[in-house]
């Protein structure tokens, strides 16, 4: 678990130490708001088109943990070459290469912890929520730091936060949750389940279902049913909250907000997701995965609709403390239940396949249709429809999440589309 940790600490870092400013950064040089719109969908579809194939590279051919080191060195790279003065379209085209490998980072991050910690429902959160609070930290340390020294700084910064991650994922390469070593092809004594390996999918069972075309993605929908409409309430949320980490940051520069109040208004939210990711399980007994994840986007939605009448920086920085408590009920939601939906050779892929839809296509449509809103008729008219697209998520969430969360896929495949159909609820724990 320390290994594990670590991980995600590194995680929440490098992203707090970059993506809260870049919108800024790329309005600093010159992009309108349909300008910084085109280049962050852009960036959105090469993580949307380059998530499953990291996916595919952890579950099959790389294992994850080494996966995961390749996608932070490229992310590295690019951030290094983006903070020097290069020319506009040099710049759009770094986003699209950054995107393209920081997209193996909390897909394969979620994959090794789904597949090493010992009780999912429980010790999930428990890491995850390190992730938020390494973001917050660094968002606001950042904020303070670049206001100072200029926004070169993400360069070394970025770079430290992924020598970090590639670091600490030796520990989880070969690592079981009961702490034994493992290779590929390796199995435990019990089979799937506490005892599996978690890098690669060396823990496929004896006889692998045939791929077609879509490879393990499309192994994952067959076997899955319900996965499509799930990530579909995963994609409207996320349309909702995409659009408000791209576009908040340019209505509180707006309003008279510098980096300062910008890295604190994404501080404070993380920070916020920290007590929402534990509450998460206490909540989740009470009213279910589904019930989790449709309050989360309801709140969500009621903070995106409170924007469209607050004019007040600091306002508006405080209104995000309850989007990190809704949205940390809303990551735990949707990533139990991916884990849940899917075997653990399908993990690397399952947590893929909702990163490509909740920051891929949701940010999309996010990125390209809010900036358009954004600056044909302002801010108001994009955060109404962003709102709506949430309460969208909590209807389409309260009718196909699962009511418990499976800590363990079945031994018996063909059994999960059964014991998964929407008439039926999952059994929660081991």
């Amino acid at each position: 678990m320390r290994s594990l940790r670590s991980l995600y600490l590194a995680v929440g870092a490098a992203m707090g130490s970059f993506f809260p400013f870049l919108v800024v950064i790329l309005a600093g040089r010159g992009f309108d708001p349909a300008q910084i719109g085109i280049a962050t969908a852009a960036g959105s579809l090469a993580y949307t088109s380059a998530v499953p194939v990291w996916g595919h590279l952890g579950d099959v051919t790389l294992g994850r943990a080494r996966a995961l080191q390749l996608g932070a060195v490229g992310a590295a790279v690019a951030v290094a070459l983006f903070a020097l003065p290069v020319p506009m379209l040099v710049a759009a085209a770094l986003v699209v290469v950054f995107n393209a490998f920081q997209s193996s980072m909390q897909p394969l991050a979620d994959a090794l912890a789904l597949g090493q910690v010992r009780d999912r429902d429980r010790d999930y959160g428990r890491v995850r929520l390190l992730a938020s609070l390494a973001f917050a930290v660094t968002s606001v340390a950042c904020g303070f730091l670049y206001d100072r020294v200029g926004f070169w700084a993400t360069a070394p910064v970025f770079g430290l936060a992924a020598a970090w991650m590639c670091v600490s994922v030796v520990g989880l390469r070969r690592r079981t949750p009961d702490g034994r070593r493992g290779g590929p092809g390796l199995r435990t004594a019990g089979g799937p389940g506490p005892g599996i390996v978690a890098d690669a999918a060396d823990s496929a069972g004896p006889e692998r279902p045939r791929r077609g075309r879509l490879g393990t993605a499309g192994e994952a929908i067959a076997l899955q049913p319900r996965l499509p409409a799930v990530l579909l309430a995963v994609g409207l949320i996320q349309v909702g909250v995409l659009a408000s980490f791209t576009y908040l940051p340019l209505r509180i520069t707006d309003l008279g907000g510098g980096p300062e109040l910008v890295a604190l208004a994404a501080g404070v939210s993380a920070l916020a997701e920290v007590p929402g990711i534990l509450l998460a399980g206490v909540v989740a007994a009470r009213i279910g995965l589904r019930g989790l994840f449709a309050v989360g986007s309801v709140v969500y939605a009621a903070c995106i609709a409170s924007w469209l009448v607050i004019d007040m920086p600091l306002t508006i920085v405080a209104t995000r403390a309850v989007t990190g408590l809704a949205f940390g009920g809303i990551i735990v939601a949707s990533a139990l239940t991916i884990g849940s939906l899917l075997p653990p050779r399908l993990q690397a892929t399952g947590q893929a396949l909702y990163q490509t839809v909740a920051f891929g296509l949701a940010a999309i449509v996010a990125n390209l249709v809010g900036g358009l809103i954004y600056g044909a008729a302002g801010p108001a008219p994009m955060f109404a429809l962003t709102a709506a697209a949430a309460v969208g998520a909590a209807v389409v969430g309260a009718a196909v999440f699962p009511v418990r969360g499976a800590a363990t896929a079945p031994l018996d495949e063909s059994a999960i589309a059964v014991a998964l159909s929407p008439d039926h609820e999952v059994p929660l724990g081991m």
